[in-house]
């Protein structure tokens, strides 16, 4: 499940919100082998902090939530609904020590499907974001910009409706850098997607290599970061 985890959640963000601090950095720890981004608050009112604050930042929300059932401040049913005053198809985990509907049924109405049960187990806990990360495979393009759109299956991208051929290293890099949409891709990371695909690159080859992705992929918006990586945005 590990390796299959990966691929699905490597591009997705996740808010991971626990009171709890030593389940909490025990589980992100977890997370971050698996997510893209993963983001820790410690109670709801400051899960909905770091929630409105990614939104500002990215201009987009966090692919998943997962938030415990009883916190101070704002329980998991509270920050759940606040969430959804900016984002009523938001998907979200609970986690929760009970299992009786008639604790839960207050989140089934709200129509929380992903429940994972207290104490925490990590097959448990691996096989409901298994389930979760389903729901973003079925989503097979990605528009970057008005013109610019990736088709997941085909490994296909169109400027215009028009297919844009891209040699085997741009393709490469470009996936990379689609797979952290929105976030910086570290020079390492470029590194090792493409030592995953058996292909030994250089360092330093990496920003000519970035040049002339721009000029072949017509309003892609990279920007570099010196001595940092790379970061693909959408407009």
């Amino acid at each position: 499940m590990g390796q299959s985890l990966y691929k699905k959640c490597k591009h997705l963000s996740i808010l991971f919100v626990e009171d709890y601090i030593p389940l909490q950095e025990k589980i992100s720890s977890v997370l971050c082998d698996y997510f893209g981004y993963v983001q820790t608050a410690s109670n709801g009112e400051e899960g909905l902090r770091e929630y409105e604050k990614f939104q500002e930042k990215n201009k987009k929300n966090f692919d998943i939530v997962m938030t415990d059932y009883q916190m101070p401040k704002l329980t998991g049913i509270e920050l759940i609904k606040a969430i959804k005053q900016h984002n009523k198809e938001q998907i979200f985990i609970v986690i929760s020590a009970h299992q009786n509907t008639e604790y839960l049924i207050e989140y089934i109405n709200l129509g929380i499907s992903y429940f994972v049960p207290k104490p925490i187990g990590p097959e448990n806990m691996l096989a409901v974001l298994e389930n979760v990360s389903n729901v973003f495979k079925s989503n097979e393009s990605v528009r970057l910009n008005s013109a610019l759109v990736w088709n997941k299956s085909q490994k296909a991208l169109f400027y215009n409706n028009e297919l844009l051929t891209l040699a085997k290293y741009d393709l490469l890099l470009f996936e990379v850098l689609l797979e952290n949409i929105g976030f910086i891709c570290s020079i390492d990371k470029i590194l090792n997607h493409f030592y995953l695909y058996n292909e030994d690159i250089k360092q330093e080859n990496i920003r000519n290599m970035v040049v002339r992705l721009r000029k072949k992929i017509p309003d892609i918006n990279i920007k570099s970061l010196y001595g940092i990586g790379y970061l693909l945005s959408v407009d």
